[in-house]
């Protein structure tokens, strides 16, 4: 595994301050979802004006761009959103091809005012059949992040086993699936592959799932960071793990100077861990006699 971390936790750096800071303090790779305000990456100079210029400085830094992060979802209803979200989302996978950028990433969105749950999950893997031949053609995976009234790991399931597609895998955030109490102990073994991006965020909740004491450090939450770690190994995840958290929208998270070193060192140390072997007889009842039976076994003919 690889580690990154996202434009939303230093919203006041611009991108060669991005790439300066993720090459010092360890990081393999950034994510971008906003670049010094500008929420549309597309619009971007340094993005869209130059991008031969963009790819040279993150490789003499040898940092990659992990993912263009938009703003789209197909969850509406209305034709003419739909359009609009698919008209952006072709910019970005346009965009990632130049920079090289191999995910392009988008919300699941909102269960739809007056209509069935599942309808809207439809909506949403239909559209996601139609644009991923795009995608793939541009050499671009498009994630869909677990998000709003789609926080669990089942319908993120559902859309990407719908879509049928490798171009269409999770961006799974496990801060937003404890806010509908499911652990990673469920998440993470039901999507296994279908992760193509694992954001790490931590925080405090309370027994209902909200969020009581805020944004923390990865390791000092109830998020169980250093579990989900331990799990993505078994599902031989290998892909990268991006901290995140929105210090765009929430001024009082500590800065970008102050968490990015302990963070660094946090998740090299969880990806460096031994991986416990674990054993269908481990601490069970019947493991010794399961033993002396296999010691004591006639050995088989070939």
């Amino acid at each position: 595994m690889k580690i990154g971390f996202s434009s939303l936790v230093c919203p006041g750096w611009d991108l060669s301050t991005i790439v300066a800071k993720a090459s010092e303090y360890g990081f393999d790779g950034i994510e971008l979802r906003g670049l010094r305000g500008e929420l549309t990456l597309t619009r971007v100079p340094e993005l869209s004006g130059n991008p031969g210029a963009t790819r040279q400085m993150l490789n003499a830094a040898g940092v990659e761009l992990v993912c263009l992060a938009s703003s789209c979802s197909f969850a509406s209803r209305d034709r003419r959103k739909l359009a609009q979200a698919h008209e952006e989302l072709c910019e970005y996978i346009e965009t990632a091809e130049r920079l090289g950028c191999p995910f392009v990433r988008m919300f699941m969105g909102d269960v739809q005012g007056g209509e069935a749950r599942q309808n809207t999950l439809s909506r949403i893997a239909g559209e996601l059949t139609k644009i991923a031949p795009f995608a793939a053609e541009h050499k671009v995976t498009i994630l869909v992040e677990n998000s709003n009234d789609f926080a669990g790991s089942g319908d993120m399931w559902f859309v990407c086993d719908s879509a049928a597609h490798p171009a269409v895998r999770v961006c799974w955030n496990p801060c937003t699936a404890r806010t509908g109490l499911e652990r990673p102990t469920t998440s993470i073994p039901r999507l296994g592959m279908k992760i193509g991006l694992f954001h790490v965020c931590d925080g405090v909740f309370d027994d209902q799932g909200y969020m009581s004491g805020g944004y923390v450090v990865p390791g000092e939450g109830d998020v169980e960071i250093a579990r989900s770690i331990e799990l993505l190994k078994g599902v031989c995840y290998d892909d990268y793990l991006v901290f995140e958290w929105p210090k765009l929208w929430d001024s009082s998270l500590p800065l970008a100077d102050s968490v990015l070193p302990g963070v660094a060192t946090f998740l090299r140390e969880r990806i460096d861990e031994k991986q416990v072997i674990l054993s269908a007889y481990k601490n069970d009842k019947n493991a010794p006699k399961y033993r002396a039976a296999l010691a004591t076994a006639p050995a088989r003919p070939n």
